[in-house]
């Protein structure tokens, strides 16, 4: 009985050590989490439209609330934005920020197609930090150009560790087309031998469930042989299996509407394939096959001008491929410098008759649509990421002017 009450004794003390301690340090486990309430007069949410002298609720990094009629947590940190414009974080979908270009002669002869450019990036590049807060909030980093690249990664621009930054590994597959070079005859290439290799291996499956009914030691003969036959697949045809397969997409640079047509003729047999178009100002001359196809494009937010028999011509592409009802992404030319005015770039081109529904669209839920994150970023709604940008005021209406940028739940001035 002495013993039974010493152990009760002592199972009671050891928990009210514990007790005690969790009272202590009771701020440190609760540090971690965050409420933040942002209370601005208006607020774009881009697939919801736009709430006036609205409210959103964090909790750590995420949304956890959105509308006029929010209820306000009594330990909630909350900011005041009244009179400023609340949008999603930018979006890009295909840049160069902190990769180094090509090193090497291009022309498209090289097949990199299994280069993870993400064992490139440097976290602590300052040009991540630039482009931060600024209010890229999401960059889907590119291979430099190389004929066929190799495989882009979706990154956020802030953290120590490749792991910190990392979103989405081989997001997409980057070739960049160029014209009268052997590049088609390496494309054309690689695509028959990934189809061999997807037929092989779809009829050794279909003969192994033939022979279910054999020996234990004949099937296992056989998944030693389909074995040692896998390992004979290259890593390049490895990719483009998973290519043809829709696994992620390719995001096609064409400088040429023919280049377009061309590579549209090539890839139309191979049904599966997802295809991005990273075009040029003559993209609209190819505009109806992409519509009839239902391609979307990555364009330049720019009006082009080009000389023409020492005449300057401008043209406003953007605004042709608006009216044939294309999908577009925007991703800012250039290095860090030229692509922190990217707003800028909208704005111009929503004084010259391009839809702010499209512009903002172009730099948000689309380009993250693209790259298969969206149900992460690209708009402001419950349950996705707190990635944000706090203007003095609308920055398609007025001089763009950022006052404040979110990532994860965190202002970049004040914690990042």
């Amino acid at each position: 009985m002495k013993k039974h009450k010493k152990s009760i004794l002592i199972f009671v003390s050891f928990f009210g050590i514990i007790a005690f301690l969790f009272s202590i340090y009771r701020p440190l486990f609760s540090a971690e989490e965050k409420v933040i309430a942002i209370k601005a007069g208006k607020i774009q949410t881009i697939t919801k439209g736009l709430i006036e002298n609205g409210t959103i609720l964090i909790r750590n990094d995420r949304i956890v609330e959105i509308g006029t009629q929010v209820d306000i947590p009594s330990d909630a940190e909350v900011f005041n934005f009244k009179d400023k414009f609340v949008m999603p974080g930018v979006v890009s979908p295909d840049s160069s920020i902190g990769i180094l270009g090509p090193t090497g002669p291009t022309g498209g002869g090289q097949n990199l197609a299994n280069y993870p450019v993400l064992y490139s990036v440097y976290p602590e590049h300052p040009d991540y930090r630039m482009a931060l807060m600024n209010g890229l909030t999401t960059l889907a980093v590119s291979p430099p150009p190389a004929g066929i690249s190799g495989l882009g990664v979706v990154i956020k621009p802030y953290g120590d560790k490749l792991k910190d930054i990392l979103v989405k590994d081989k997001a997409f597959l980057k070739i960049t087309v160029y014209v009268n070079t052997p590049f088609w005859n390496m494309l054309k290439g690689a695509l028959e031998e990934a189809k061999r290799k997807l037929d092989d291996q779809k009829k050794k499956q279909e003969e192994m469930k033939k022979k279910e009914e054999e020996k234990k030691k004949a099937k296992e003969n056989e998944q030693e042989e389909e074995e040692k036959e896998e390992a004979t697949i290259s890593e390049t045809a490895k990719v483009f299996m998973e290519v043809l397969e829709g696994k992620y997409p390719i995001i096609a640079e064409c400088s040429q509407p023919a280049s377009i047509s061309y590579l549209l003729e090539l890839i139309a047999e191979y049904s599966k394939i997802k295809l991005i178009i990273r075009g040029g100002p003559d993209t609209y001359k190819a505009g109806d096959i992409l519509k009839r196809k239902k391609i979307p494009v990555i364009l330049t937010p720019a009006i082009m001008t080009r000389l023409r028999w020492s005449i300057a011509e401008r043209t406003n592409y953007i605004l042709k491929c608006q009216g044939l009802g294309l999908k577009i992404a925007f991703q800012a030319a250039g290095d860090i410098e030229n692509q922190i005015h990217l707003f800028h770039s909208l704005n111009h081109l929503f004084q010259f008759g391009v839809k702010s529904d499209v512009l903002l669209k172009g730099v948000t839920i689309v380009p993250a649509e693209l790259l298969g994150v969206d149900k992460l970023v690209g708009s402001l709604e419950k349950g996705k990421k707190a990635d944000l940008i706090v203007f003095k005021d609308d920055p398609l209406k007025n001089i763009p002017v950022i006052e404040k940028v979110m990532l994860r739940g965190r202002f970049v001035n004040d914690e990042i």
